[in-house]
């Protein structure tokens, strides 16, 4: 469909919504996805539109995942009307500021945002138990078609890396370790995508969640290493190792997990590692794909994260050369 005419649609929608005619729309952001969102006013509340062509997304599962969290008591986007067949949905609005843009404030601030961002996430992965069944598993399949990406467009894509040259390198079992690790670690509630652009500040400084649709039953690790090796912004190792220490012992505290620190650590290095060559696929993809090149920007930061890690284990020896033949020449 034509985007304008599209737009007119989705405003004619907004309005018959709110029953008003005086609504004035405006777009808010560029996903990453085949969404798009909107902001406007109405009786002095602030709400969000969320345009989401049902051909390209799953509807459904946003609409899922917004219940569970709903009645985990989780600040995050609720859907307050919707029409599927269009793939509009109206939201509550949790604000314009993000982690990411708050990063830059005193350190004291951002030791209190990220201290009740961590709060929620273990309430989530707490809680989460209650709704395991209704949540899609992180099974290898998906951990290696993710990895995958990696491969597809980021070295034969970006860097122009013959097929057949790639299959030299052998990271296909660097990929079977970080799988393998990532199947045996205690599986929860994951989110998928939490990180600094996706967790809100509201106006009386609130923390909220959104994105959240593509959640899974998957690794305890993901969403913390998300969180604390964000693609988007590097922390130093010292406040890395902080909390993660302070989660290891939250999460033995109430029995959620029964490890030394030790291994704890190991399988946050290894998720990173897997979802780092997710996230650099994704960017690549975004590049190739859909004619979205910015966030090219932000992977020689996941890439340094990928050399750091990779070093430390030996059986990451085929990744840890090929990211320092290939990306840090």
């Amino acid at each position: 469909m034509n985007p304008d005419k599209r737009y007119q649609l989705l405003k004619r929608w907004v309005e018959k919504s709110v029953n008003s005619s005086e609504i004035q729309i405006e777009s808010i952001n560029v996903d990453a996805s085949f969404r798009s969102f909107f902001r406007f006013m109405d009786g002095g509340f602030s709400y969000v539109v969320m345009d989401s062509p049902p051909d390209k997304e799953n509807n459904e599962q946003f609409i899922l995942i917004s219940e569970i969290l709903e009645k985990m008591m989780i600040p995050s986007s609720r859907v307050l009307k919707k029409n599927l067949s269009r793939g509009f949905l109206l939201l509550n609005d949790l604000g314009p500021r993000t982690l990411l843009q708050e990063d830059l404030l005193e350190k004291s601030n951002r030791y209190n945002l990220y201290k009740e961002t961590i709060d929620i996430l273990l309430l989530i992965q707490k809680n989460g138990i209650y709704y395991q069944d209704r949540l899609p598993l992180y099974d290898e399949d998906l951990l290696n078609d993710e990895m995958n990406l990696f491969l597809d467009w980021y070295c034969i894509k970006e860097l122009g890396i013959d097929s057949r040259k790639l299959i030299e390198f052998n990271l296909e079992k660097s990929f079977k370790h970080l799988s393998n690790r990532a199947l045996n670690q205690k599986q929860v509630f994951v989110h998928r995508d939490f990180h600094s652009r996706n967790i809100i500040i509201s106006d009386i400084g609130k923390i909220g969640v959104v994105d959240f649709q593509d959640a899974v039953l998957g690794p305890i690790t993901y969403d913390l290493v998300s969180l604390l090796r964000d693609c988007y912004i590097e922390f130093p190792q010292k406040e890395i190792q902080y909390w993660l220490k302070q989660v290891y012992q939250k999460l033995k505290d109430e029995g959620i997990i029964d490890l030394s620190f030790g291994e704890f650590e190991i399988d946050f290095d290894l998720m990173g590692c897997q979802r780092h060559l997710k996230a650099i696929g994704i960017f690549s993809r975004l590049k190739h794909r859909d004619g979205k090149p910015n966030y090219m920007k932000d992977v020689p930061r996941t890439l340094n994260y990928l050399r750091k890690i990779s070093k430390k284990y030996d059986f990451l020896n085929p990744l840890h050369n090929f990211v320092n033949l290939t990306a840090f020449k």
